[in-house]
C-alpha cells in the first residue's frame, strides 16, 4: 500500500515520465544484484589445502591475539559457536577473553564458560557483580588482556577462522598499529549467505568515509601500545556506539592502518540485533552523532552532524565555514563563446554563494592549449578557492558552492567534487577510481546506475573519500592547485585524475559529496575519460595502476557493484 501511494505521489508531482524511469531503475538495479549473487561461497570460505598451509605457517614474531567478548544474557548456542570459531583459528596465539555481566536468569552463560575454561587455558573468564553496560563490560575483558594486539569480537558473532592468520600477516609485513576486514551478515548458516547484499566490501581508510559512519565495524584489531596511548579504554557516554568512538579516536593517532580486504568477520542477524532492529535503540544512534561531534571538536573541524534520513546511522555533516573567501568559477568546455555565456546566466542563477568572481574561458580542455588556458586564467584568478565547471554542467542546488567549499576550505583536502547526474535520472559520477583493467585507466563510479539508488552499502548517500574527482565540477583551494603544479599539458582528459593523484601523494584527501547536486547535458562521449594519453600516465602513475584502488574495493568491480 505504502508503495503504492508513492507512485501516485511521484506520478502527480513528477508525472508519468519520472514514474517509468523509476521502475526501470529498480528493475536494473535488481537485475545487477541478481547477476552478483552466484557462486558467494567463493567470497569467504577457504578449502582443506589453505588451512593446511595456514596452520603451518611460521611468523618471526608471532604476536599474541587478546580478543575481547563482553557477554550479557548470551543465548547458549550462539555461546558456543562464538568460543569455538576461536578454537578454529588456524593461527593459535590468541586468548579469549570473557567478562560476563549477564543477569541472574542466565545462569547458563557463566556455566558454559567456566566448561570452555577448564579444559582450554586460552580462554580467560570473570563473572562480573554486577551488569556494567557494554563498555564497562568490554574494559573488563581488557582488564584480564594480556596480548600485544587486541580484537574485538560481539557476544552474538562468529570469527573466520582464518582471520588471526590473516591479522599477523599483515602485521609482520607492514607493521600495522590498526587493522580491520571486511565482513558479512548472517541469518543462521555461514555457508549459506543469502546474497551478495550480505557483504560489507570496504574501502581502505577514508577519514571522510569514518566520520559519515562506522563502515570499519568487524573485525578491528588494534596493538595495546596504541590503545595505551590513546587512553586505554572505551567510553561508556558512548555506549550503543563505542566501537565507532573508539575507532576514531585511535584511526586519528594510528601510525600504519591497515585494511585486509578479506571477508573474515561473521555478524550474526537476528529480531535483537542492532543489523534488524534500531527502534528502541535511539540511543545508539545518538551515541554515533555524539562521538562524530567530539571528533570535529577534538580536531577543530567545527560542524553540525545529523542523520542523514532515512538512514539513522548515515551521518551528514554540515560544516562551519571558516569565513566567506572570494571564490573564482572558470566555465570552460567549448570554443562557442555563445555557449559559454548562456551557461554562465544559468549557472549564476542558481548559485546563492557570494562572492565570486565567474571566469570563461572558450577552449577544449582535452587538448594541450586547453590545459594551459586553464593554468593560466587559475595563476590569475583572485578567488582563494577555483572552480572548474564544465559549460555543460548545471547546479541542481542553489547551495553546491557551500557544499563543496566545506570540504575544500579543510587543510587536508585538496579536491572536491559532487554527484552529477545525466539524462535528470542517472549516475554521471560518483567519485572515480583507477582500474588498471579498462581502456581508460579509471572507473566513473556507479555511473549508469538509477540516480535515487543508494548504492553498495548505501554509498551514494554520504560524503566518502575518492582517489580522483571529475575535472568538469571540482573544487580546489588556489593555494594548493599551484603548489601542485595545476594541470600537466600532455595528459588530456586524464589531466585531472593526474591532478587528483598528486594530491593524494601530498597527503591530501580527495572528497566527494553527494549534497553538491549537479547534471551534465550532453553526450557521454564528450566527457568519457579515454587512452590517448594512456601511456605518459601509464608511465606516471604506474606502481598506483598496479595495485587496486584503495577506494573502490576489487569485489565490488568484480561484481559490477559501482
Amino acid at each position: 500500500m505504502v508503495k503504492i501511494y508513492k507512485a501516485i505521489r511521484l506520478l502527480c508531482t513528477q508525472g508519468p515520465k519520472a514514474v517509468y524511469h523509476k521502475i526501470k531503475g529498480k528493475q536494473t538495479e535488481l537485475k545487477r544484484l541478481k547477476q552478483a549473487n552466484h557462486r558467494l561461497e567463493e567470497l569467504h570460505l577457504i578449502s582443506e589445502e589453505e588451512r593446511k598451509q595456514q596452520k603451518e605457517s611460521v611468523f618471526s614474531k608471532a604476536e599474541k591475539f587478546s580478543i575481547l567478548t563482553p557477554l550479557y544474557n548470551t543465548p547458549a548456542a550462539y555461546l558456543h559457536e562464538m568460543i569455538q570459531s576461536l578454537q578454529k583459528q588456524t593461527y593459535g596465539n590468541w586468548e579469549l577473553c570473557l567478562a560476563n555481566g549477564s543477569d541472574e536468569k542466565h545462569p547458563e552463560v557463566d556455566e558454559i564458560c567456566r566448561q570452555y575454561g577448564a579444559k582450554d587455558a586460552r580462554i580467560k573468564y570473570q563473572l562480573l557483580a554486577e551488569n556494567k553496560g557494554i563498555s564497562g563490560n568490554t574494559n573488563a575483558c581488557l582488564e584480564l588482556a594480556c596480548g600485544s594486539y587486541i580484537g574485538l569480537l560481539d557476544h552474538d558473532d562468529i570469527l573466520h577462522e582464518s582471520a588471526l592468520y590473516e591479522m599477523m600477516c599483515a602485521i609482520e609485513e607492514t607493521g600495522a598499529d590498526f587493522l580491520y576486514t571486511d565482513e558479512v551478515k548472517f541469518p543462521a548458516d555461514i555457508t549459506k549467505i543469502p546474497s551478495i547484499m550480505n557483504f560489507n566490501f570496504k574501502s581502505d581508510f577514508g577519514k571522510d568515509e569514518l566520520r559519515a559512519h562506522n563502515y570499519i565495524c568487524h573485525f578491528t584489531v588494534f596493538s595495546r601500545a596504541l590503545l595505551e596511548r590513546e587512553g586505554g579504554e572505551y567510553r561508556s557516554a558512548f555506549d550503543g556506539s563505542q566501537d565507532h568512538d573508539m575507532v576514531l579516536r585511535l584511526t586519528e593517532i594510528a601510525d600504519c592502518i591497515v585494511h585486509i580486504p578479506k571477508v573474515l568477520y561473521y555478524w550474526r542477524v537476528h529480531e535483537e540485533s542492532v543489523t534488524m532492529n534500531l527502534s528502541g535503540k535511539s540511543y545508539a544512534v545518538e551515541a554515533g552523532i555524539g562521538a562524530v561531534r567530539e571528533q570535529l571538536e577534538r580536531m577543530k573541524e567545527p560542524g553540525v552532524v545529523a542523520s542523514n534520513l532515512p538512514y539513522q546511522t548515515i551521518y551528514r555533516i554540515d560544516y562551519e565555514l571558516k569565513e566567506n573567501p572570494l571564490l573564482t568559477v572558470i566555465l570552460y568546455g567549448t570554443k562557442e563563446q555563445k555557449k559559454l555565456e548562456k551557461s554562465l546566466k544559468k549557472c549564476q542563477k542558481q548559485t546563492a554563494y557570494e562572492p565570486i568572481e565567474w571566469l570563461t574561458v572558450a577552449v577544449d580542455a582535452t587538448d594541450e592549449d586547453g590545459v594551459m588556458a586553464l593554468n593560466h586564467l587559475a595563476e590569475k584568478a583572485t578567488g582563494k578557492h577555483l572552480v572548474f565547471l564544465l559549460y555543460r554542467v548545471k547546479p541542481q542546488t542553489n547551495d553546491w558552492v557551500e557544499q563543496l567549499l566545506m570540504y575544500a576550505q579543510r587543510k587536508d583536502v585538496a579536491c572536491v567534487g559532487g554527484k552529477v547526474r545525466y539524462l535528470g535520472n542517472h549516475i554521471c559520477f560518483g567519485g572515480i577510481a583507477l582500474d588498471k583493467d579498462s581502456k581508460t585507466r579509471v572507473r566513473s563510479l556507479c555511473r549508469g546506475m538509477y540516480a535515487d539508488y543508494p548504492g553498495f552499502e548505501i554509498m551514494l548517500y554520504h560524503a566518502r573519500n575518492t582517489t580522483a574527482t571529475w575535472l568538469g565540477c571540482l573544487m580546489i583551494e588556489k593555494e594548493k592547485f599551484l603548489k601542485l603544479g595545476g594541470y600537466l599539458p600532455g595528459l588530456g582528459r586524464l589531466a585531472d585524475i593526474d591532478l587528483c593523484l598528486r594530491a593524494r601523494k601530498e597527503g591530501w584527501w580527495n572528497v566527494w559529496t553527494p549534497f553538491a547536486e549537479l547534471e551534465f547535458r550532453g553526450p557521454l562521449e564528450m566527457i568519457d575519460h579515454d587512452a590517448g594519453n594512456g601511456q605518459l600516465f601509464d608511465e606516471l602513475w604506474q606502481e598506483e595502476l598496479a595495485k587496486p584502488d584503495p577506494f573502490c574495493h576489487p569485489q565490488l568491480k568484480e561484481k559490477n557493484l559501482v
